[in-house]
């Protein structure tokens, strides 16, 4: 339940900073993948992934982890990796880590790679990057010691907004 308010909390905080642009990413450096695998690629192509949940979210997404991935980024030992489909398409990373240590690597490997994003509030350690491809968040919950970089297919979010809005169209025309 957990990974499911995640998503939808971190999809809420992409779409309420929907003013931003690609411009905070360092130039280059917008994403179309995750370790290879690019978004929207067929997700039962793929060998080596295991379906560990399935979340009801736009009318079905599964979460797969992989069996052959490396839990290190940087200088971070990672707790988790989740990919998510929706209609059989890989749409979404979730990266996890646990303590301050390892989020400081992921945090520095992030930087490095795509620049500083978007911070809100310098004093809060929640960064965005928007983008016409990939829409990343990265943040650090102080009291629960855990770090989260969420990174998603914007075509796909896309796709699953206007899926969201037949159905309150569907509903609203069949159920007042």
């Amino acid at each position: 339940m957990k990974k499911i308010w995640l998503m939808g909390l971190t999809i809420l905080v992409i779409g309420l900073c929907g003013n931003l642009n690609s411009a905070n990413y360092k130039p280059g450096s917008e994403p179309d993948d995750f370790r290879g695998i690019k978004w929207g690629t067929n997700i039962s192509t793929l060998s080596d992934m295991e379906c560990i949940s399935t979340d009801p979210s736009y009318g079905g997404s599964k979460v797969y982890t992989r069996k052959s991935d490396v839990l290190h980024l940087g200088d971070a030992e990672l707790k988790g990796i989740g990919y998510y489909s929706w209609r059989g398409k890989f749409c979404a990373v979730w990266v996890r880590t646990e303590g301050s240590t390892n989020f400081s690597g992921l945090r520095e490997a992030v930087f490095e790679k795509f620049g500083r994003g978007y911070q809100d509030n310098e004093y809060i350690g929640f960064y965005v990057w928007r983008g016409d491809i990939t829409s990343m968040t990265l943040g650090y919950n102080e009291v629960s010691e855990r770090g989260n970089l969420f990174m998603s297919s914007e075509k796909i979010s896309k796709q699953q907004e206007a899926y969201i809005k037949q159905k309150a169209k569907e509903g609203a025309e069949e159920g007042f």
